[in-house]
């Protein structure tokens, strides 16, 4: 089995890859998650890669250490104003070449930056049109992660207690009660709030989900 630390830079490759295949509108366009453009996502990702703790500090310093208000607007600064081509350079010389793992992203499991890159991943290509096969043992590991590991970023173990989750694309099920069925990917992104999911999935428990991620 590959390593969550393989794993999660593969996932910075990939979307390396994504923003090759889209055109500089795209860095505009809104992502799954509400009130981020796919430019914000990724100054999230970059920001706690590559900005020192000390530095860091400083910043939500700023926002009197309201830890979501400084990470909103300190993510949607990162990128602010820069060209596609830009955007694009530093995700392949810093991101990719260098596999950048300063500040918060050193204090954040492997597992759990594994995931959640695997999650904006795929919150930048939904609404952009560049859908994609997740490989399959990604697909496999960042299920069982959603299920069973609780998460600095979210809480996706919260949002799927109680329920057995079933994915049709490939072999694979866990956990008991209501049943929620769907394609990996879509149990994946449900399990991490991401609402736009929750029409492709089927069984019992799909409206327990649902009540749930309307109260987070």
């Amino acid at each position: 089995m590959t390593d969550d630390q393989t794993m999660m830079w593969d996932e910075v490759a990939d979307i390396g890859a994504f923003l090759h295949e889209v055109d500089d509108a795209a860095f505009d366009t809104s992502s799954l998650c509400e009130g981020w453009a796919v430019r914000d996502v990724l100054g999230h990702m970059a920001l706690g890669h590559t900005v020192p703790m000390g530095s860091m500090l400083v910043r939500i310093g700023r926002y009197g250490f309201n830890v979501p208000k400084a990470s909103l607007h300190e993510s949607k600064t990162m990128f602010a104003g820069q060209s596609g081509d830009e955007i694009r350079k530093f995700w392949d010389d810093v991101m990719i070449a260098q596999h950048p793992r300063k500040g918060i992203s050193k204090t954040i499991p492997y597992k759990a930056g594994f995931v959640d890159h695997l999650i904006h991943n795929q919150d930048m290509r939904r609404p952009t049109g560049k859908s994609r096969t997740i490989p399959e043992e990604r697909l496999r590991r960042a299920l069982e992660l959603v299920r069973t590991e609780g998460n600095p970023m979210f809480s996706p173990k919260k949002n799927v207690a109680g329920l057995k989750l079933r994915a049709t694309d490939i072999d694979w099920s866990a956990g008991e009660g209501p049943e929620v069925a769907g394609s990996g990917e879509a149990l994946v992104l449900a399990a991490a709030g991401r609402t736009a999911t929750l029409d492709e999935l089927q069984g019992e428990g799909v409206a327990q989900l649902q009540a749930r991620l309307k109260k987070s």
